[in-house]
């Protein structure tokens, strides 16, 4: 029997604001940004909403438009946050197929069950309590399955084997990315409706186990399922925005197939019956009553709308984030919107401090533009460029030695140079072919270097911004620069392989860095015994033609060259930094990484020159990814920062060498406490 009696959640007081604050990993000081969202949904009676984010997930009053909750930070990565009817438990589908409960009284996880199985994991897209909160259904590549829900409890009931698991036939080419393999449970709680292939919908009675009806002919892959109040109608949508009703005991369609004009819909019963669909464009909304083929409601979103958006239940309000941090609600009652700041939607791929050591630059991906926080207040300063309409997912910039320019690529093949402090565009540099991976200036101010996706570098006249030389030499996209102290030499790496020293007055190589297969001296090998001596042995060989340096940085003095090695191929083992003698050339040490480290991609040295920072990417079977501190004095790995739940971006130190922040693409700046090493020296 259903439960009428609705709980509230027990969440953070009024007062408590400080979200930046808010369940921090150990060394930590503060997060920027609240993590990439991944989805949105109601509370039964909307008086809140969960926001799925790459870090957890938030819980926001609708009201008050505040946060109020961040759980679920232990992992992270969650794609869907949904409420049981009664608002007693809020059910979680993850990235690592983890299906977990958790207690709105306490912010606890009180149950979880490993919803791919033991042999193979699989995403978790969809996660359903049934309207009498005695059912739990989780959907995602592969299967469904529903389970018995008891207080602490997961129990299996049914799993359902889907189709042809090839995700490119769950989509339709031309169409918006969305959500596919939806489910659904009638009113009653008896039915439950899934995708069993690309080309039709299951509907089985689960005290049975029978199907009842097996329905096909819509026009595209599903992305969402609703049976409707009565129980008698299933809707759907389709990609493509298609939107149908079938009658689930006949199988015929009650309603002429109607296709929408936006790129994607949401749709909704009203207590009555109406069938509401939200028709959703790349910058605005279209309410529907679908039954009269008449239009409610029109809003403009503050951004280039993602694929995150949810009708209440009710279908009184609508929720839907933009790629340009807002996250918007729309309501019935007024026909208005509001929005607000969320912090949602972008990752973070460069981190940067201002030499005065109180401002944090994260340039992050797409439209969301350069955004400078204030470390002490904790607060967002400016965001630079003025927000613009996604156009790319990676844009880098760079920092000029004064603090007076930022040079950003603009998701094209041009660059923009923005004057800091008036926010004026100063000019834009045009002549690159293809994308911009990596842009430097030189110590000086006097140069700005710029690297490409087609093999193309340039070297640029700062004080007339014109192009000084064309460098040639990488075969495969630049992937960093780095200059030395003195200004007159940089360095850079590639995705051929390769690292190149180069003058930057003249333009001409100097030569390329050595990277011998293996050292003949095993003393310059750092690391755990056992991979030392494979890597030795030629562990490593069958991988050399696919690794290339992501990162490449000098140290402050000078004297050293640092750059991480790795490759896309995920069974690779080739995860180490190198580093060279500068004048020499000679490789000084190799940093074997820990087990379970990947990509050592995020490089950056102390101003004080005695660590060297590293982030890498996540890996299988761990709940974070991790940030090593090494001393560069014994190569010895001395502390290890866990804190993002995905692949580490970017590092960055503080001038004055008390912070080092990390960038991630869990879309999180975090801010780390360094004083401690400080003060042990």
């Amino acid at each position: 029997m259903k439960n009428n009696t609705t709980t509230t959640p027990t969440l953070r007081p009024l007062d408590d604001t400080d979200i930046t604050t808010w369940e921090l990993p150990e060394g930590a000081i503060a997060r920027f940004g609240q993590g990439l969202g991944l989805d949105v949904e109601f509370s039964p009676d909307a008086a809140y909403l969960s926001v799925s984010t790459k870090i957890g997930f938030w819980i926001y009053d609708t009201k008050t438009l505040a946060p109020r909750a961040l759980w679920g930070t232990e992992r992270g990565m969650m794609n869907v946050a949904t409420f049981s009817h009664d608002s007693r438990w809020i059910a979680t589908g993850d990235q690592d197929g983890i299906l977990k409960v958790w207690d709105t009284q306490n912010g606890q996880c009180v149950a979880k069950t490993d919803w791919g199985g033991t042999e193979e994991r699989h995403v978790i897209f969809h996660a359903r309590f049934s309207p009498d909160d005695q059912y739990l259904a989780a959907s995602g590549l592969g299967h469904s399955a529903i389970y018995a829900w008891r207080e602490e409890q997961i129990v299996p009931i049914s799993s359902f084997k889907i189709e042809n698991t090839k995700s490119n036939d769950y989509r339709k080419e031309g169409t918006a990315n969305d959500r596919y393999f939806p489910i659904a449970f009638s009113p009653n709680s008896n039915i439950f409706a899934y995708v069993s292939s690309p080309e039709a919908v299951t509907i089985s009675d689960i005290n049975t186990g029978e199907d009842i009806s097996h329905l096909t002919g819509h026009t595209a892959p599903l992305h969402i399922l609703l049976f409707s109040p009565c129980g008698q109608y299933l809707a759907s949508a389709s990609l493509g925005a298609t939107v149908q009703v079938w009658d689930i005991q006949d199988e015929s369609l009650t309603m002429t197939p109607k296709t929408y004009e936006g790129n994607r819909v949401r749709i909704v019963y009203t207590p009555d019956e109406t069938l509401r669909v939200a028709d959703i464009y790349d910058d605005k909304v279209i309410m529907w009553d679908a039954s009269q083929h008449k239009v409610l409601d029109t809003f403009n979103t503050t951004g280039a709308s993602a694929e995150n958006a949810r009708f209440s239940n009710d279908g009184t309000k609508f929720a839907i984030s933009c790629w340009n941090h807002e996250l918007q609600i729309w309501q019935e009652d007024t026909f208005t919107t509001k929005s607000f700041f969320s912090g949602y939607g972008s990752i973070p791929y460069s981190v940067a401090f201002l030499q005065d050591n109180k401002t944090i630059v994260g340039g992050n991906w797409g439209s969301t533009g350069k955004i400078f926080w204030d470390i002490e207040s904790r607060t967002e300063k400016r965001i630079l460029p003025p927000l613009t309409k996604r156009k790319s997912l990676r844009q880098c910039m760079a920092l000029s030695p004064d603090d007076q320019l930022l040079a950003i690529d603009t998701g094209g093949n041009d660059i923009q140079i923005w004057n800091i402090e008036s926010e004026v565009l100063v000019t834009e540099l045009t002549g690159h072919e293809k994308d911009i991976y990596s842009l430097a200036f030189s110590p000086s101010g006097e140069y700005l270097v710029s690297g490409g996706l087609k093999d193309e570098m340039y070297v640029w006249d700062v004080p007339h911004w014109k192009k000084q030389h064309t460098l040639i030499g990488h075969t495969s996209s630049v992937e960093a620069i780095s200059f030395h102290p003195d200004g007159k030499r940089f360095v850079t790496s590639s995705r051929d392989g390769t690292a190149l020293l180069w003058d930057v007055e003249s333009g001409e190589q100097i030569s390329p860095l050595p990277l011998p297969e293996t050292l003949e001296d095993a003393s310059k090998y750092r690391g755990e015994p056992q991979e030392i001596e494979r890597v030795i042995n030629g562990g490593n060989l069958q991988y050399k033609k696919y690794q290339h340096m992501q990162s490449i940085v000098f140290s402050p003095c000078g004297n050293w060259i640092a750059g991480g090695l790795g490759t896309w191929m995920a069974a690779a083992l080739i995860n180490e930094i190198r580093l060279w003698d500068t004048e020499t050339l000679e490789t000084r040490m190799i940093l074997l990484q820990p087990h379970g480290c990947i990509r050592p991609w995020a490089l950056a040295f102390s101003p004080c020159g005695k660590y060297l920072a590293s982030g890498a990417w996540w890996k299988w079977g761990l709940d974070k990814a991790p940030i090593h501190l090494w001393d560069m004095s014994t190569g010895e790995n001395i502390h290890t920062f866990w804190g993002h739940a995905s692949d580490v971006q970017d590092v960055a130190f503080s001038p004055d060498g008390k912070y080092l922040a990390s960038g991630s693409y869990d879309g999180t700046v975090l801010l780390w406490d360094m004083k401690p090493f400080i003060d042990s020296n």
